[in-house]
């Protein structure tokens, strides 16, 4: 009888210890408008259990006790509270407070870092977008100390991404946990996603969840777009620039009741004058006219969630000498480039919720794509054609309780591409169905452990097998340690994913046993402290990470003349370390400071067969990055200044023709961008500058006299190529 009521008392416990209070907690002002609100304090009265809201807005408490108050407060801010009966999911706004506070604490980590994550994750919200230009996704990071944009050459102005050393194609990049910037849109794709559509940007260093899938190598970017039920009435971006770029972009959203929403969101861009700073004879930047349009749905009850979306886009470009024109120039006399490129895309993302369990739940991700690019590089044809399906199912649930917590799925992923470049033709169809599982210990406030595997078929390069961990030790309240460790694969586009190289007159070479897989191991850490200076707050973070390869896609331009790709045939390694001050010395007024060092390098085919050592071209060493904003009372008057150094890097050596050239390095630089916003009620106005002290690479094209020579080359880009831009624009907003 004894142990019957002692089973009865474990069950009991066991069910008390399973409960959970789960929201988020956002700021509301008087014209509508919200934003997440992190570092507000949550408490829950009966149990006297507290916590801090993290970077997303989000919160969760584990309770013994119903009903209860649930308490709300942050500084500045009128408290709030509420009631609650049982285990659930509450959404709380607050509402700024005017009184002046004799006191001040600090609860929020700045810098966007999330301290509550598992990975080493940065969230960049519309507020820190609002601080650039922020035209497109390329130019989202110019005040981020992690990512780096650049040039791929100098005449088609297609961008490049570069996260812990390495190109955006092992960054696993996604719109919604949706699969975007890949295969042939790996091209141009950093400018087709609108900055203005943006809401957040979720950066994680290092290997992501199996969740997600497995081709990231060194990192995942996530993007969260306008959202149906959340956006404005009505939203207007306009923006001019003085290199003759314009753009428009419009998003319009409507409720039709408590369930149904949508919303449109269109955008215009065109560069329509040609600029030739350096007087090379070749415009600096491609003329272009982009319309990208999505129309997106969303349908809630309490028990499920659906959201659909389709998408197009069309853009044109031109380039090369100024006097080209398409329609009457001889290609053998007048060098020109062009591009035309057309997408369909379309998503449905299905939830099944349930109310009274947060912590279970079953989602169901598709999306389709149809992607097509037609280009010509003065007598040198492409054509591309890429189709993708794309599904992912996934369950989610606890044992016991909310401290072991599982996730369980399926996915599948179809590629179809067919290639025609000069006289030959490529072609071929990816399968690859994959499984997956993800354990999640938790021990509240101190240590949380994720151990995932995923294994996928690939109908070409068979089974491959993806284990990760990520561990997370709060060391104290303001002290937290994250480690990580996993692998990565993916299948090599080499074409597409080098478009930008075909701006030469170089010689393609294919080497060797050409195994298009590229597969990498990652680890790393980092430190993060949060305290105060004063009574002010402040934050410190360190991490390292290192990306080990065991088959890596090369491509070689250490020989005049020629580009060879082949596999790599020796040792490819990339090591990044990055320490990042971020602080806020007065009110509304934050200061970053970091630095990042990087050590990249592969063996190439030397003389004779024999293995040769270099760093990574093209990628400077050491970065320095700057960054300073101030807001007045109530944000009518927000100014932005960010200073970038880059250090000297290596770059191959274009006038030697044997593999065994001595090394080149070109001088480090700086670049100034700059912003001043004033808001009104309903709308803002912006004016700022890139490039303010118009630094350019003094020979971003070799042999422009001669472009149809052997010695013509615009890919030897290092630094900028066009100079100072001067910009200005308006928002305007219905809430």
């Amino acid at each position: 009888m004894y142990s019957k009521y002692v089973l009865i008392f474990c069950l009991l416990c066991s069910q008390a210890m399973a409960q959970e209070i789960t929201g988020r907690v956002m700021s509301l002002d008087d014209s509508g408008k919200m934003e997440d609100l992190p570092g507000a304090s949550v408490y829950y009265k009966p149990d006297n259990q507290g916590g801090i809201v993290g970077a997303n807005g989000l919160f969760s408490i584990k309770v013994q006790t119903f009903p209860g108050w649930l308490l709300i407060r942050s500084v500045g801010f009128a408290p709030d509270s509420v009631w609650v009966t049982k285990p659930q999911f509450v959404h709380v706004h607050l509402r700024a407070n005017d009184a002046e506070l004799s006191e001040v604490k600090v609860l929020a980590s700045p810098g966007g870092h999330d301290v509550q994550s598992i990975q080493s994750r940065e969230i960049l919200t519309m507020k820190t977008l609002a601080k650039a230009a922020c035209c497109n996704l390329s130019e989202s990071f110019e005040t981020n100390a992690s990512v780096s944009v650049n040039f791929t050459d100098a005449v088609t102005g297609a961008k490049q991404i570069s996260l812990l050393g390495l190109s955006g194609t092992y960054v696993q990049t996604q719109v919604e946990n949706v699969p975007s910037i890949r295969g042939l849109k790996s091209t141009y794709g950093l400018n087709y996603i609108p900055g203005t559509w943006i809401r957040s940007i979720d950066l994680a260093k290092g290997q992501s969840s199996v969740v997600n899938g497995y081709e990231s190598m060194t990192g995942a970017i996530n993007m969260e777009l306008a959202k149906p039920d959340t956006s404005e009435v009505y939203f207007l971006n306009a923006y001019g620039n003085s290199q003759g770029r314009f753009e428009v972009n419009q998003q319009a959203a409507h409720k039709f009741n408590g369930k149904l929403s949508t919303a449109l969101l269109t955008h215009y861009s065109q560069q329509a004058a040609r600029i030739d700073g350096n007087g090379d004879g070749f415009m600096d930047l491609p003329l272009f006219s982009l319309i990208n349009v999505m129309n997106r749905w969303k349908y809630a009850t309490e028990h499920w969630m659906l959201q659909a979306g389709v998408g197009y886009l069309k853009e044109s470009r031109l380039a090369g000498q100024n006097g080209f024109d398409e329609q009457q120039s001889n290609r053998y006399q007048v060098y020109g480039f062009g591009s035309n490129t057309g997408r369909f895309e379309a998503f449905a993302k299905i939830a099944r919720l349930f109310p009274t369990k947060p912590w279970k739940g079953v989602g169901l991700i598709l999306s389709t794509s149809q992607h097509q690019n037609d280009a010509y590089f003065a007598f040198k044809q492409y054509a591309g054609r890429e189709q993708s399906m794309f599904g992912n199912l996934i369950y989610q649930s606890m044992i016991d309780n909310t401290n072991h917590t599982w996730k369980a799925g399926a996915s599948f992923l179809y590629d179809s591409y067919q290639e025609r470049y000069l006289d030959s033709s490529y072609a071929r169809t990816e399968l690859v169905p994959g499984i997956f599982g993800e354990y999640t210990l938790t021990v509240p406030n101190k240590f949380t452990l994720v151990l995932g595997n995923r294994i996928d078929f690939h109908n070409q390069l068979g089974m491959k097998w993806v284990p990760r961990l990520h561990a997370k030790w709060d060391i104290a309240s303001d002290w937290y340690a994250r480690v990580s460790a996993g692998k990565g694969w993916r299948r090599v586009n080499p074409l597409a994913e080098n478009m930008g190289f075909l701006a030469n007159n170089r010689y393609l070479q294919l080497l060797g046993n050409l195994n298009p897989l590229e597969e990498a191991w990652n680890y790393g850490f980092s430190l993060t402290h949060d305290f105060t200076l004063g009574s002010r707050k402040a934050n410190l973070v360190f991490d390292y990470f290192q990306t080990d390869f065991t088959h890596q896609w090369i491509v070689d331009m250490e020989t005049a003349h020629s580009i060879r790709m082949y596999s790599s045939p020796g040792v490819s390694y990339a090591k990044s370390a990055q320490i990042e001050f971020n602080y806020s010395p007065i009110p509304r007024l934050e200061w970053k400071t970091a630095y990042r060092f990087q050590d990249v390098a592969s063996d190439y085919y030397g003389q004779n067969g024999s293995l040769r050592k270099l760093t990574k071209p093209f990628l400077n060493r050491d970065r320095v990055l700057v960054n300073i904003a101030y807001a007045t009372k109530y944000d009518i008057w927000k100014f932005d200044l960010t200073w970038q150094w880059s250090g000297e890097r290596r770059i191959p050596n274009a006038y030697v023709h044997t593999t065994d050239a001595p090394e080149v390095n070109v001088p480090a630089f700086s670049m100034v961008y700059g912003q001043v916003t004033r808001q009104f009620k309903k709308w803002e106005m912006y004016l700022g500058v890139e490039n303010l002290f118009n630094f350019t690479q003094s020979n971003p094209i070799m042999g422009a006299s001669d472009p149809f020579a052997r010695g013509f080359d615009a890919t030897m880009v290092w630094g900028p190529v066009a100079g100072r831009m001067v910009y200005t624009g308006l928002r305007y907003k219905i809430n």
